[in-house]
C-alpha cells in the first residue's frame, strides 16, 4: 500500500483505523471538528445511531404559519360603529356598539352602565385596546344577573381549525392583554354552542393598573360537536359580573349555565373601576405562541364578513310606476344575508327608495320617482350587520 504526501500535507492511500473499506468507528475519531469536506462523501448507511437533540430555540429563518388565530381583531385595531365613546346598559346600546366583534352584553336585566372606546392605551407592541369604564355602579349582583364582553366564533372556524375537540389530549390556548383596576378572581367561559356545553376558567388580576398577559388552555371531551356551517360555533366570554345563578364548576365541560365560579369578582361594582383588554388570541395547542398581528386592511376585512358600512348612491330616471332596481356588491362576501339599515339619506323626486333584496354576495335598491320618467337622486348611508 503506497503512501502519499502531497505539498498540501494531506495524506492520501491510509486506510483508515486498519479499515480497508473507509469506515470509521469511534476509537478512530480523536477529539476535535468534523469538517464538511470529511464527511461529503459518507454513504447514508454509514451513518447510524441517535442524533442528538436540537433546540427549537436555535433554529431561524423559520416563520409561523399564517391566521393561526381564531379570534378576529383581537389587537382592538377596528371600530367600524363608532369611534368614539357609547355608554351601554341593559336594552341601552347592548351588545355590539364600539369593536367589532366584540359586544358587551348585560343577561337577565343586570344593573349598571359600562362606557366602551377603542384607546391607544396598550401594553409594547400594541397600538390599541378595548376600554371598558364603569360609570354607573351596580353594587348588588343577584339572581341570574351576567354582565360579559363576547366573541362568537362560526363553527365551521373550529371544525375545520385542527382541533380534535372530542379528544381529551386536543387543546385550544387562549392568551390576551389585561390591565385593570380592580384586582381579584375573574373568569372566562368557553361555549360550545352546538352541543350545549361550557367549560369555565379563573384567572387573576394581580396588580392594579397594569399591563398582564394571561395564557389559558382548555382540553377537548367526548361531548363536544360543532356544525360545519356559518353558525354559533364557541362563545368565547370575559366575564365581569357573574350572580349565583349561572355560578359553575372550573377545569370541565359541563351542562350551561357555567358563565363563572362563585369567586368572580363584581367589576361593576364602582365607578372608579376601568379595565383594558387587547392581544386576545385563541389557537390550536397547549402553548401561547407570539400574538399574530394582521394589518389594518387585512383585519378590516376579516371584520366585514360580520359587518361593514356602505354607501348606496342613485342619479338617473326612475319610473313613478315599477322603479328601477339598482345592484351593488359587497366589500367582502359576508357570513349571511345581512339586515340593512339606512341613515342620513337625501333625495330628491323621489317616492321610495330603500335597501331591498339582501345577498351574501351584495343588495338591491329599488328607486321609484314621483312621476313619469323624472330625474331622481337618492343618497344613503347603510350599514350591514350579519353578526353571530
Amino acid at each position: 500500500m503506497a503512501i502519499v504526501i502531497n505539498g498540501s500535507g494531506t495524506v492520501t492511500g491510509l486506510a483508515v483505523g486498519g479499515l480497508p473499506d473507509g469506515t470509521v468507528d469511534s476509537g478512530t475519531i480523536a477529539t476535535g471538528t468534523i469538517v464538511d469536506a470529511d464527511v461529503a462523501n459518507v454513504a447514508a448507511s454509514k451513518l447510524t445511531g441517535a442524533l442528538p437533540a436540537i433546540s427549537g430555540a436555535a433554529l431561524t429563518g423559520i416563520t409561523e404559519p399564517p391566521r393561526k388565530n381564531l379570534i378576529i381583531n383581537g389587537a382592538m385595531q377596528v371600530s367600524q360603529r363608532n369611534d368614539g365613546q357609547v355608554a351601554q346598559a341593559n336594552s341601552s346600546n347592548e351588545g355590539y356598539a364600539t369593536l367589532d366583534r366584540f359586544a358587551l352584553q348585560f343577561g337577565n336585566n343586570a344593573g349598571g352602565t359600562i362606557t366602551t372606546s377603542q384607546t391607544t392605551v396598550s401594553p409594547d407592541g400594541f397600538g390599541t385596546a378595548y376600554k371598558l369604564n364603569v360609570t354607573g355602579a351596580d353594587t348588588s349582583v343577584s339572581g341570574n344577573e351576567i354582565v360579559y364582553v363576547q366573541q362568537i366564533i362560526e363553527a365551521q372556524n373550529i371544525v375545520n381549525s385542527g382541533w380534535n375537540f372530542t379528544s381529551t389530549s386536543s387543546y385550544l390556548t387562549l392568551s390576551f392583554w389585561v390591565r385593570n383596576s380592580k384586582t381579584g378572581t375573574y373568569c372566562v367561559a368557553f361555549d360550545n354552542l352546538d352541543a350545549e356545553k361550557m367549560y369555565t376558567v379563573e384567572y387573576t388580576v394581580s396588580q392594579a393598573d397594569t399591563w398582564e398577559k394571561k395564557t389559558i388552555t382548555i382540553p377537548g371531551a367526548s361531548n363536544l360537536s360543532f356544525n360545519l356551517d356559518n353558525g354559533a360555533g364557541i362563545g368565547l366570554y370575559f366575564m365581569l359580573a357573574n350572580a349565583s345563578g349561572r355560578y359553575g364548576s372550573a377545569g370541565s365541560w359541563v351542562s350551561p349555565p357555567a358563565f363563572g365560579t362563585s369567586n368572580q369578582v363584581n367589576f361593576l361594582d364602582n365607578t372608579s373601576n376601568i379595565m383594558y383588554l387587547t392581544g386576545v388570541k385563541l389557537e390550536l395547542g397547549s402553548t401561547a405562541t407570539d400574538f399574530e398581528h394582521r394589518s389594518y386592511g387585512e383585519e378590516l376585512t376579516l371584520c366585514e364578513r360580520y359587518y361593514q358600512v356602505g354607501q348606496e348612491r342613485y342619479w338617473g330616471y326612475a319610473q313613478s310606476g315599477t322603479g328601477n332596481r339598482n345592484f351593488q356588491m359587497f366589500h367582502t362576501r359576508m357570513r349571511a344575508a345581512p339586515t340593512a339599515t339606512a341613515t342620513q339619506t337625501a333625495s330628491s323626486n323621489l317616492a321610495g327608495g330603500n335597501p331591498d333584496d339582501m345577498f351574501p354576495d351584495g343588495f338591491t335598491t329599488y328607486i321609484r320617482g314621483n312621476s313619469t320618467n323624472v330625474h331622481t337622486r337618492w343618497y344613503a348611508d347603510i350599514t350591514f350587520d350579519a353578526e353571530l
